[in-house]
């Protein structure tokens, strides 16, 4: 099986070229490709504003690791069996606990500054009209691709793979080994179409065979909805978020698609699986 939206290393290590080529059938023009780029590097430059100088990241990062650490190991040793009152600990070694608590101090107080910061510098006027613009870009770019308004919203996971014996590894190098990336999807009597600022992908409903089941956990790198992971329609799938802010939950589902002899995976999360039995008529084995 080929996963769609996948980066195959198993012969280059090197490669950042997506599989799914053969799907694409029609771009964006030039100039609305050029606007979408401008407005998707000025996000990315209001986040880059939105934070804490890197030196008070690191300290942040340090303290916050130091002071949970020791915090950790104290109430750990205090709770064995025979071990040593909180005051004779405290007796023994007083620096511990100083170095502990103006570290949880100062950590505290980076985290309220970071928040801050970043409520500020994204809530403000500039970065309204920057985020509306690249919505805006984003809308147009659906309309020259034809994509109906009544379109639904899906995440498709990407990875980095490599095949051993027929079979595909996915790359655990990464905090999180998945990245889920938004599309518009819709179909019409022949295909079912993916699209985002990227172009539009048709499959035939023909060639959907299936719809396979994955009981394994996955850690994705961003969530997408509006609506909270744990919230609304999406506390069903017991989405839970790591300690990073990655979004984990624990199964996946693939939409096989046979084309020109070959067989092809669309790899969805577990929460997507509704829109596509909706639209496939097919039902998740």
């Amino acid at each position: 099986m080929k996963p769609f939206l996948a980066i195959d290393l198993t012969f280059d290590k090197k490669n950042e070229q997506y599989n799914g080529d053969e799907f694409l059938v029609s771009t964006p023009s030039q100039a609305l490709t050029d606007s979408f780029n401008n407005a998707s590097g000025q996000i990315l430059e209001a986040f880059e504003k939105s934070k804490l100088p890197l030196i008070a990241r690191i300290i942040q990062w340090v303290c916050g690791i130091a002071g949970f650490v020791i915090f950790g190991a104290t109430i750990r040793a205090l709770s064995e069996e025979d071990s040593i009152t909180i005051e004779q600990a405290y007796k023994n070694a007083p620096w511990l606990f100083w170095i502990c608590g103006v570290c949880l101090i100062i950590w505290a107080i980076l985290m309220f500054f970071s928040y801050k910061k970043q409520k500020t510098v994204l809530e403000s006027d500039e970065s309204t009209n920057t985020f509306q613009a690249h919505d805006d870009i984003c809308e147009s770019i659906f309309a020259e691709l034809k994509v109906p308004t009544d379109a639904k919203c899906a995440d498709i996971l990407s990875f980095r793979y490599k095949v051993k014996n027929d079979k595909i590894k996915v790359s655990e190098k990464d905090i999180a080994p998945y990245t889920s990336f938004p599309f518009r999807i819709f179909a019409d009597s022949d295909n079912l179409y993916l699209a985002n600022a990227d172009g539009k992908y048709a499959f035939p409903l023909s060639a959907i065979k299936s719809i396979k089941t994955e009981k394994k956990t996955v850690i994705a790198d961003s969530w997408n909805k509006d609506e909270d992971f744990n919230k609304g329609i999406y506390k069903q799938y017991k989405i839970s978020e790591d300690k990073y802010g990655n979004i984990m939950f624990k199964k996946y589902h693939i939409i096989e698609v046979d084309y020109s002899g070959e067989i092809w995976g669309i790899y969805i999360p577990c929460y997507e699986l509704p829109i596509f039995e909706e639209l496939t008529k097919l039902k998740a084995e």
